[in-house]
């Protein structure tokens, strides 16, 4: 009984692992997609994780353009405490752009979500978000 647990246990860390969300480099624009697959949301959207690698003293700036849903995203400390979260860039724009200062380096979290409450309940579709990062020295 012990040795079918353990050999049933040892046969989901490939899952486990391959859930870890990507590494997306600092200038890397990244063409993704939201589906059904991807993890659901509080206001009936689902959202897709990234992570990135900064140093501290950065300002990390994130945009998200979709014209299949109305996106939002959201930087995380790497304490996991939000960093921000941003919907529309401006008024008319409804792409996100946030712009986070990193306070110490590490791997810091980024949530592409749909907001399910979009136009016509659209929360599925390709997305582009690109990552770059400036620092004053």
């Amino acid at each position: 009984m012990r040795l079918t647990v353990l050999a049933s246990a040892l046969a989901l860390l490939p899952l486990v692992a391959s859930a870890e969300a990507p590494l997306v480099r600092i200038g890397q624009t990244v063409e993704g997609q939201l589906t059904a697959e991807d993890a659901p949301t509080s206001d009936q959207g689902v959202s897709r994780d990234y992570r990135v690698e900064a140093k501290a003293g950065q300002f990390l700036i994130v945009s998200v353009k979709s014209s299949d849903f109305d996106a939002k995203v959201t930087v995380f400390n790497p304490d996991r405490s939000q960093a921000i979260e941003n919907d529309d860039r401006a008024d008319g724009n409804f792409d996100p752009l946030a712009v986070a200062e990193t306070k110490v380096d590490g791997v810091y979290r980024i949530r592409v979500a749909s907001l399910g409450s979009g136009e016509e309940g659209k929360v599925f579709g390709r997305f582009t978000m690109k990552v770059v990062a400036f620092s004053e020295e």
